[in-house]
This record gives C-alpha cells, sequence and structure tokens, in this order.
C-alpha cells in the first residue's frame, strides 16, 4: 500500500554519499523504481537508489528535467543549476551549503557525486519543485504528482496505459503502458510447449499471477540483476556468491560451487560490471515446459577485464562477442523463474538456475548522453 510522505522540513534531508561498489557483497545496492505522473522515468546509466540511511537518492538530471525543470553543470565550481519558473537551487558537490532562490542554506551533509552524475536525495529536489511524494515499500517505487489527477487509467502499479499506437501483438498482454515501447512488447517469446503455452494476458487473471505474488518477484529479480550486474574483482568474495544463489531457486548446491568458481574467475580476469534489471510486472508468461518468465528492462557496462569470456556468471555468455570497454549496453531480455513447490506456488517463485541475460534478447550499445 502506497504511503504518503509528508514534507515539511526539506531543508534537513541531504545525506553523505554513498559508493554503489560491492564492499559490502552481501548487500547489493537497492535500486528504486521513480514514476513521474503515471510515467516509469527511465535513468540512462546510473540508478535511483536507497542507502545505507534509507534515503533515496536520485540522479538530480533526470528528475528534475522531468519536472520541467533546466538543469546545468558547472565543472570549474562543481556545482548543478536548477531552474524551473521562479524556483532557482545551486547545489555544489563537496559543500553543505546550498542556494535556494538566492538564500544560502545550511546542510548537515552533501550532495555527491556516483560515477559521473550528481545524485541528491528526492524529497529534496521533488519537494523544492512542487509535486506529492508517495513511497511503496513493497516494490520500492517513488511516485511524484504534479497534477491533481492523471489524464488517463492507470494499471494496478500506477502506470499510464496507452490505447493508440499500440503494438502488432497487443492482445498477448492484459494492457500496453505509455511508457514502454512496442519493441520491448514484441520481441519474440524463447521456445515454448504449444498446448501448455501460456502469454501475459491469459496468466493475468490467474490467482497465482497477483499483484501480492508479482510484488514478491520484482523484488527479488531487482536483488538478483543489482548483485548478477554489478561485479568488481576487488571486492567481491564468498559474501556475493552466497547472496547471489539465496535469490535462485535452489535444487543442489552444485550451483553454489559453481558460483564460487566464477568469484574465483572475477578475481583472476580482473572483471568489473556495472548494471541493473528493471522487471515489468505485466509481462509475466508461461513456457509450457514448468517455468515462468518476466520480461526486463537492462543496462549493463563491462568496465574492465583481461579477457572477454564468462564476464557473467551466465551458461549462455556469448564468449563470441565483444563488448567496448566502459560503453553502455541496454535491451530487454525475459528472466526465467523456477519453483519446487506444487499447489500455490505464487510466492515461492524466484530466479531459475539457467536464467539468462543472454538466452531471449535484444540490445544495442546505449547513446552516450553528458552530465
Amino acid at each position: 500500500m502506497k504511503k504518503r510522505i509528508l514534507l515539511v522540513l526539506i531543508m534537513a534531508v541531504l545525506v553523505n554519499g554513498f559508493a554503489l561498489t560491492a564492499s559490502a557483497a552481501s548487500k547489493p545496492p537497492t535500486f528504486v523504481t521513480v514514476v513521474m505522473d503515471g510515467m516509469k522515468l527511465w535513468f540512462p546509466d546510473a540508478q535511483a537508489f536507497i542507502d545505507e540511511n534509507q534515503r533515496t537518492l536520485v540522479p538530480v538530471r533526470f528528475v528534475a528535467e522531468a519536472l520541467g525543470a533546466k538543469v546545468g553543470w558547472e565543472a570549474e565550481s562543481r556545482s548543478v543549476p536548477i531552474q524551473k519558473d521562479t524556483q532557482s537551487i545551486r547545489l555544489t558537490i563537496g559543500s553543505n551549503i546550498a542556494t535556494v532562490n538566492d538564500e544560502e542554506v545550511a546542510f548537515d551533509t552533501q550532495a555527491v557525486m556516483q560515477g559521473g552524475r550528481t545524485f541528491v536525495p528526492l524529497r529534496f529536489v521533488s519537494e523544492i519543485l512542487g509535486v506529492a511524494v508517495e513511497w511503496d515499500s513493497k516494490t520500492n517505487t517513488v511516485f511524484l504528482t504534479s497534477t491533481e489527477q492523471l489524464n488517463g487509467k492507470t494499471d494496478p502499479w500506477g502506470r499510464l496505459i496507452r490505447t493508440t499506437n499500440l503494438p502488432k501483438n497487443a492482445a498477448d498482454y492484459p494492457y500496453i503502458l505509455a511508457d514502454v515501447p512496442n519493441a520491448m512488447y514484441e520481441m519474440v517469446y524463447p521456445y515454448h510447449h504449444e498446448e501448455r503455452y501460456k502469454v501475459a494476458a491469459t496468466v493475468a487473471g490467474q490467482a497465482e499471477y497477483s499483484k501480492q505474488n508479482k510484488d514478491i518477484w520484482m523484488t527479488r529479480i531487482k536483488t538478483f540483476g543489482s548483485l548478477w550486474l554489478n561485479v568488481d574483482y576487488r571486492t567481491i568474495d564468498d559474501s556475493w556468491a552466497q547472496a547471489l544463489f539465496a535469490t535462485k531457486m535452489q535444487n543442489s548446491d552444485g550451483e553454489l560451487r559453481r558460483i564460487r568458481e566464477y568469484v574465483s574467475w572475477v578475481k583472476e580476469n580482473h572483471i568489473r560490471i556495472e548494471g541493473y534489471l528493471d522487471p515489468e510486472p505485466s509481462m509475466s508468461f508461461y513456457d509450457g515446459f514448468g517455468s515462468d518468465h518476466i520480461r526486463a528492462h537492462f543496462r549493463v557496462r563491462f568496465v574492465d577485464y583481461d579477457k572477454s569470456e564468462r564476464l557473467l556468471y551466465d551458461q549462455w555468455f556469448p564468449n563470441d562477442l565483444r563488448f567496448e570497454k566502459g560503453a553502455w549496453y541496454e535491451g530487454y531480455t525475459d528472466i526465467q523463474m523456477s519453483t519446487n513447490v506444487g499447489g500455490d506456488w505464487g510466492s515461492t517463485l524466484k530466479v531459475s538456475p539457467t536464467a539468462s541475460l543472454f538466452s531471449n534478447y535484444m540490445f544495442v550499445k546505449a547513446a552516450e548522453k553528458d552530465e
């Protein structure tokens, strides 16, 4: 259930920097979904996340621009000017002084830079720019509302539904979201059993595919992705292996052994990866062979490595495919989910041991964007 956050003292919420590394491998970064007026904000690289103090930090440029503000970057002073109508904000990296409408305001913490992006607490920018904020703890979603009423119907997750410019296979889905491109819907389904296969529109009405269960699945996939796609040879350890293993359907300890072998390879091959998975709850389907699949948007970059082999813990990793070091790649993939429980299996669904980023997918090199 969404809980409205009433903000009064907005000038007391800037927080200390938090590096998105694997230094605490068993505690992956908790990435946050941001929905603005029913439309999900698709951040191009650095993602909104919850820090160790349980505050939500966002890359300020993309949120502020979605709110209609103009955002700049002054390299010499390392400051970020934000302007919307008569509202004026200036944040400076490493300083606890912000300027709001030409008045200096002191903070006990600072705006931070991470991965070339400036991060600030979501509540600070959103409240200054005049929008309401709601928080859904079940799905780690922040809802920003700048209008009194959304212009259109929304799905159970507060996303706007569109009825025009539909994908060719729109009938396969319970509805089509306004912020999801047709390419994601039209990506072909993986292999399936013709008689038992069920598309998203078919399973949507079944009890096991309830919002309650899907909320659990989405959280598990996000946690899996925040471990799976964030690897650093300098800090990875056995706690990472055990944490990744815990997100998956555990049929035997054999997979834990294989994950540990991958950890050793990460260290040997000097692998560094950054990325995330963002699953779509309305895009789940049954393959007819005992597994469900959930389509997800992903972004990943292979920061560094020696050999372009087994860069991910993924049995389908294409060793013959060359990734440009440091470049972001984005696309869509079907994440396989499974359970070893019969009957009321909904809440037990976890990431399958054979889940792959490259089993059924499409991706391109992402366009570069400046700060």
